[in-house]
């Protein structure tokens, strides 16, 4: 079972400078939250190209997140979920999988099967990072 812990929540809310606590932890873990509960989060529905945006906003969730945690202290799970979540994102990007259609004739079978493993690796990693850093409901 996965570990969860509030030291994470504090380490990022130190991290971010964002406040008080509560304040903080409802910014930093309600975008958390937000995509993990979206509708291409943790449910397996939407095609690739119907679930870019979504990437792209975990995408910059991620990259924030990164840069906040940078050079501190942060539980394992976490530090392991945070590059899983980047590459995983990075490789949706790279395949330019929200141009991806299932009846596109331009995109092949190889394409569109990376495309839908980099998203179901997305949503695997963000479910991750969602109960490593154990965010509040």
């Amino acid at each position: 079972m996965i570990k969860r812990t509030l030291l994470v929540i504090t380490l990022m809310l130190m991290a971010t400078g964002c406040g008080e606590a509560p304040a903080a932890c409802d910014r930093q873990c309600g975008e958390i939250r937000a995509l993990f509960s979206a509708p291409c989060g943790s449910q397996h529905s939407g095609t690739p190209a119907d679930c870019a945006a979504w990437v792209g906003r975990v995408s910059t969730m991620t990259r924030a997140l990164d840069k906040a945690l940078h050079g501190k202290l942060v539980q394992q799970d976490v530090s392991e979920a945070l590059p899983r979540l980047m590459t995983a994102v990075g490789d949706f990007e790279a395949h330019r999988c929200g141009e991806v259609r299932v009846d596109n004739v331009s995109s092949t079978d190889v394409r569109q099967s990376k495309c839908n493993e980099a998203l179901i690796a997305t949503r695997g990693d963000l479910s991750s990072l969602y109960f490593s850093a154990d965010v509040p409901d």
